[in-house]
C-alpha cells in the first residue's frame, strides 16, 4: 500500500454519476475543498455516500483529476466491492482512512522486532543526542552504566551499582553528588539546593518515622523536628542561639548518654523567680546535722577510667561527694534523699542489661552546706516549722 495522504474535514458534495471519476462541486459547511489540501498527485481513501440514493455507498482510492475524484481502487461498496454506477442525484465525498489501512498497520509480519540498539558512544560524542547539540546527550560509558554528557563532559552516570552519581564517576550509594564550587562564605553555589515553602524541607524516614530538616521562612532559624506525619520540630539553630522549639521541652544528654565537657565563657543560668517557688525557708534541725555529717563526707577522688587511661600519678584529683554516701547520710538522720533537688539517680536499660547512676547537682549541695555553716557560726537559726513539701 503507497503512502496516502490525509487531512481532517475535507468533504464535498458531488452529482456526478456512472463508475468513472466524479466531478466535485464545492466544500459542505464547516468544512475544507479536495483541491485546496491535497498535493498534486498524492493518493488518498475516500468515502462516498449517497443522499439522494442512500443505498449506493463506495470507500476506496482515489486521486485528483482536473479537479474531480478519480476512483483508482475499490476497498468496499454497496456493489459487492465492485465500482458503484452511482445515478443521478446528491452525494457526499470525504476525504478519510479506510479500514484496509489500519489492517496493514496492524499486520507486521516480516517486521524486524528486535531492540533498537546503539553505538557506545562517548561523553564527547554521545550515542543519543541532538542534531543543535552534538555533544549533549546519553551514552554507554562501561558495562550496566549509562551516562549523561553536557556539553561534552560527563555530568552523571548511573553505575552498575544502581547509584547515581552527579558529578563522580563512582557514587556510593544511592546518591552521591560531587561539588568542588561550593563556598560556604558566598552563599549561592552548593552541592545540592533545597528551594521553596520551609527551605523546601528535608525528610529522613525510616520504618516507624521521620526526621525533618526546614528552614523558618525568612531564613531566620533552622529547624530539627521529629515523629511521623505532622512532627513537631524539637531543635532550632539560629545566627545567635541553639534553643529547644519548646520551653523546657529538651534535655541535654541522659544519664546514659553524657557530654565529656562543656565549655563556655560564662557559668549557667538558672530559674530563680520567686513566682515559680512554694518557699519553705531554712533547713530544720535535722538537716543541719545531716549538712554537718556530710561536710565531713567531703573529699578529694580520682576518675577511675582516668586511672586506667593515665596511672594514678597522673589522673587529676577531684573535689567532692560520693553520691551513695551522701544518701545514706541524709537516711541516717531520718531524711527521704528522694525529697532533695541535688540528690539524682537514674535508671536504664540496653543490651547489656539494667543499669543505674548516682549523681549530685553541686551548685545546690554547696547552698545547702552554705546555710549549715552559717547556722554552725551563728550568722542563722534552724527552721521550726517548714511548709510541707510537695
Amino acid at each position: 500500500m503507497p503512502d496516502l495522504f490525509f487531512a481532517d474535514l475535507v468533504r464535498e458534495s458531488s452529482t456526478g454519476i456512472g463508475t468513472g471519476a466524479l466531478p466535485l462541486d464545492g466544500a459542505t459547511p464547516g468544512h475544507r475543498r479536495f483541491a485546496d489540501c491535497v498535493p498534486p498527485g498524492s493518493r488518498f481513501h475516500y468515502a462516498i455516500a449517497g443522499v439522494t440514493h442512500e443505498q449506493q455507498r463506495e470507500v476506496g482510492e482515489g486521486e485528483l483529476t482536473d479537479g474531480a475524484l478519480a476512483r483508482i481502487e475499490t476497498l468496499a461498496s454497496s456493489a459487492g466491492n465492485d465500482p458503484v454506477d452511482f445515478l443521478q442525484g446528491l452525494k457526499i465525498v470525504t476525504l478519510t482512512v479506510a479500514s484496509a489501512w489500519f489492517a496493514a498497520r496492524d499486520d507486521r509480519s516480516g517486521h524486524n522486532h528486535d531492540a533498537i540498539s546503539f553505538a557506545d558512544g562517548s561523553a564527547a560524542a554521545p550515542a543519543i543526542g541532538f542534531a543543535g547539540d552534538s555533544d549533549t546527550g546519553m551514552f554507554h560509558p562501561a558495562a550496566n552504566s549509562l551516562g549523561f554528557a553536557i556539553g561534552g563532559a560527563e555530568a552523571a552516570r548511573f553505575a552498575a551499582s544502581g547509584g547515581l552519581g552527579i558529578g563522580t564517576q563512582t557514587p556510593v550509594g544511592a546518591l552521591h553528588i560531587r561539588w568542588n564550587g561550593y563556598d560556604p562564605f558566598g552563599n549561592a553555589t552548593s552541592a545540592m539546593t533545597l528551594d521553596g515553602a520551609y527551605g523546601g524541607g528535608l525528610i529522613f524516614k525510616d520504618g516507624a518515622g521521620y526526621v525533618g530538616l526546614w528552614a523558618t521562612e525568612g531564613g531566620s532559624a533552622f529547624n530539627v523536628s521529629l515523629g511521623g506525619v505532622g512532627h513537631m520540630h524539637a531543635l532550632q539553630i539560629t545566627p545567635s542561639f541553639v534553643r529547644p522549639a519548646f520551653d523546657t521541652a529538651l534535655a541535654l544528654g541522659q544519664a546514659e548518654h553524657r557530654f565529656s565537657q562543656l565549655y563556655a565563657m560564662t557559668g549557667t543560668i538558672n530559674t530563680s523567680d520567686a513566682a515559680d517557688k512554694l518557699w519553705q525557708g531554712a533547713p530544720d534541725a535535722q538537716e543541719i546535722a545531716a549538712g554537718r555529717a556530710l561536710m565531713a563526707e567531703l573529699g578529694f577522688f580520682q576518675w577511675l577510667d582516668a586511672v586506667e587511661a593515665k596511672g594514678p600519678q597522673n589522673a587529676r584529683r577531684h573535689f567532692g561527694l560520693r553520691a551513695q554516701n551522701a544518701f545514706a547520710i541524709l537516711a541516717e538522720h531520718g531524711l527521704d534523699w528522694r525529697r532533695y533537688g541535688w540528690c539524682c539517680h537514674d535508671r536504664w536499660s540496653d543490651d547489656d542489661g539494667e543499669h543505674e547512676r548516682f549523681g549530685i547537682r553541686s551548685d545546690q549541695l554547696a547552698l545547702f552546706l552554705m546555710a549549715v555553716l552559717a547556722h554552725e557560726t551563728g550568722l542563722t537559726a534552724p527552721s521550726e516549722t517548714p511548709d510541707a513539701a510537695g
